[in-house]
């Protein structure tokens, strides 16, 4: 393993631990509502789908649809941590669909006095510190993979320097 898969795990690591325990967003709750984990959040749109569908309120099923998806991307990229540029890429797709889809589906509401708490603010800091390791790590492979290819051959003579040709005469 090299640094960035290192970093790369710690940051998945931080990465759930944010999920599960700082407070994202109020979201579900509403305006003034108290602030769930992003754990919580998921939990509260897996176990009332089926009762809003119900209803028939489109925008919060669709909302829910996006937020359980996004937790799912975030879940996954905590987890392969270890593998820097995918789990850069799952979080960062995960986050922009939580940022977004609020914007998207509810046009009217005023999304600029946000529900978003510390986790939403920490899970955009270890995605941005995902891509650092993603880059830590691809430097580290092309320094492993230049260095490697020069190690199976053996060293070779120089050939002696040619004559140079004259020059045609016009």
């Amino acid at each position: 393993m090299d640094r960035g898969q290192i970093l790369g795990g710690v940051v998945g690591l931080v990465m759930l631990l944010s999920a599960f325990l700082l407070p994202f967003s109020a979201i579900a709750e509403g305006p003034g509502g108290s602030p769930d984990t992003l754990i919580g959040i998921f939990k509260l749109f897996v176990t009332t789908l089926n009762s809003i569908q119900t209803i028939g309120l489109t925008q919060l099923t669709e909302l829910a649809y996006v937020y359980m998806a996004a937790f799912v991307l975030i879940m996954l990229a905590g987890i392969i941590g270890a593998f820097p540029r995918w789990a850069a890429i799952f979080s960062i797709v995960g986050m922009a669909m939580v940022t977004a889809a609020p914007f998207a589906i509810f046009p009217n509401y005023d999304f600029f006095s946000s529900n978003y708490q510390w986790g939403f603010a920490a899970i955009w800091a270890t995605c941005a510190a995902m891509v650092v390791a993603a880059i830590v790590s691809g430097r580290a492979r092309n320094t492993i993979t230049e260095e490697g290819s020069g190690l199976a051959t053996e060293p070779t003579e120089e050939a002696p320097p040619q004559p140079e040709a004259p020059a045609p005469v016009s």
